[in-house]
């Protein structure tokens, strides 16, 4: 191969690639996260994924693997991807104007104080059109009305959420029987 650098980064990725390892996409949990999309040309990739209890540990997984894909196809690029469950960074969501529910994108660029969401389906075509967006410059950006308050959140362990038992009684349900009239029609 080539000796440029270009030459040589590609060559690298070609060989990741054939590794057959996929670059595991980190989920956004606290300011360390934040901190990780901080720096020159750097454009931070949030997907908000609906909460565990909203879905299932195999949708989420989905959802993650469009993530990689998608990583995959913008290797050597400019982008930190990362994912958060959507609910746990609620100042952040403000800030972004994820007010449509969930899964949620946007592309955020700490420095140049700039956003953009993505206003389409989550799917590896569409958040990767988005992307190709932000480098052309196409995507229109917002500026960030503020940084966010950033909070600590438990990473997810890679389980469906806990079912919910609720304690009831059939009376609670159904009534109580003692209080319906008997005028002997034989009917309730």
């Amino acid at each position: 191969g080539g000796r440029t650098k270009e030459d040589i980064v590609r060559a690298m990725l070609k060989e990741v690639d054939s590794s057959g390892v996929p670059k595991e996409i980190p989920e956004f949990t606290g300011p360390g996260s934040l901190a990780q999309c901080e720096g020159t040309n750097k454009i931070c990739l949030l997907a908000a994924l609906p909460p565990i209890e909203d879905s299932s540990a195999a949708k989420r997984n989905q959802y993650r693997d469009i993530l990689t894909a998608v990583s995959k196809k913008f290797r050597g690029a400019a982008f930190q991807i990362q994912w958060l469950e959507g609910t746990s960074q609620p100042d952040l969501e403000e800030v972004l104007d994820f007010t449509f529910g969930y899964p949620a994108v946007a592309a955020v660029s700490l420095d140049k104080g700039v956003y953009a969401v993505m206003h389409a389906s989550f799917s590896e075509k569409s958040i990767s059109l988005f992307l190709t967006g932000i480098t052309t410059g196409r995507q229109t950006t917002n500026p960030l009305r503020r940084e966010p308050t950033i909070t600590k959140s438990t990473p997810w362990d890679g389980q469906d959420a806990p079912a919910i038992e609720e304690e009831f009684s059939l009376e609670d349900i159904m009534g109580d029987d003692d209080e319906v009239a008997d005028d002997g029609s034989g009917e309730l």
